[in-house]
C-alpha cells in the first residue's frame, strides 16, 4: 500500500508539479551546444521599457553673455559686463515607448532601431558662473543690476544657446557614440548570452 501512494505521489508531482515550471511568461532554452540562451521579443521590451529613460551622456558647458548697459554709443558712457556662465548639459534615451517592431532577434544577433538621444536637462552651476569687472565710461559708476524677470530671461537666453551647443556635432555625435555603447551593454545584461548586438538610431 506505502509503495503504491510513493509511486502515486511522484507519478502525481511529474504531471502536475514539474509542468508548473514551464508556464512562465516567456522561455530561455539552451542551444544544442549549451552554449547560448534564447530570449524572446516581448520579454526583451518589456525590461527595456521599465528602464524608462537612460542616461547616456553627461557634458560639461561654458556660455559667455555680454550684458550691454550702455547709454548710447559715446564711450564715455559706456556700461558693460562679461559673464561666463558654467553649465552641464544630459543627454538621454527614451525607451517608454519601444515595442517589438523596434527588434529583431536572430540565431546571432539582436538588432534595435531606436529614437535618436535627446536633450533632457540643462543645469547652470551658478558657484562657477564668473561675473567679470564691469567696462565703464568715464561718466558711468556702479554695477549692473538686473531685475528677478531680467535675470530669468537671461538664464533663458544662456540655456537656449548651450542646448543649440549640444546639438553641434562635437557634442551629438558623441552622445550618438555613447548612447550605442551604453544600450548594447544594457541589451547583453537583459540577453545573458553572446549575441551580437546591433544599435541604429533613427
Amino acid at each position: 500500500m506505502l509503495l503504491c501512494l510513493a509511486i502515486g505521489f511522484a507519478f502525481a508531482y511529474r504531471i502536475y508539479v514539474t509542468p508548473k515550471a514551464d508556464s512562465k511568461p516567456w522561455t530561455i532554452t539552451k542551444t544544442a551546444d549549451g552554449s547560448k540562451k534564447f530570449i524572446t521579443k516581448d520579454t526583451l521590451v518589456t525590461q527595456i521599457k521599465q528602464k524608462q529613460k537612460l542616461i547616456t551622456t553627461e557634458v560639461n558647458l561654458n556660455q559667455k553673455m555680454t550684458i550691454d548697459n550702455s547709454w548710447g554709443s559715446l564711450s564715455i558712457f559706456k556700461k558693460m559686463q562679461n559673464i561666463d556662465f558654467i553649465g552641464t548639459g544630459i543627454y538621454v534615451l527614451d525607451l517608454s515607448n519601444i515595442n517589438s517592431d523596434n527588434i529583431s532577434i536572430n540565431e546571432n544577433s539582436i538588432s534595435m532601431t531606436l529614437p535618436k538621444p535627446s536633450i533632457e536637462t540643462i543645469t547652470l552651476d551658478e558657484e562657477k558662473t564668473v561675473y567679470e569687472t564691469p567696462e565703464r565710461g568715464p561718466l558711468r559708476f556702479g554695477d549692473i543690476k538686473l531685475s528677478p524677470e531680467e535675470h530669468e530671461q537671461l538664464i533663458g537666453v544662456v540655456k537656449d544657446k548651450m542646448k543649440s551647443k549640444m546639438m553641434q556635432d562635437q557634442y551629438y555625435n558623441t552622445a550618438i557614440d555613447n548612447s550605442e555603447k551604453s544600450m548594447k551593454t544594457l541589451v547583453q545584461s537583459l540577453s545573458n548570452s553572446n549575441y551580437n548586438i546591433n544599435i541604429s538610431f533613427q
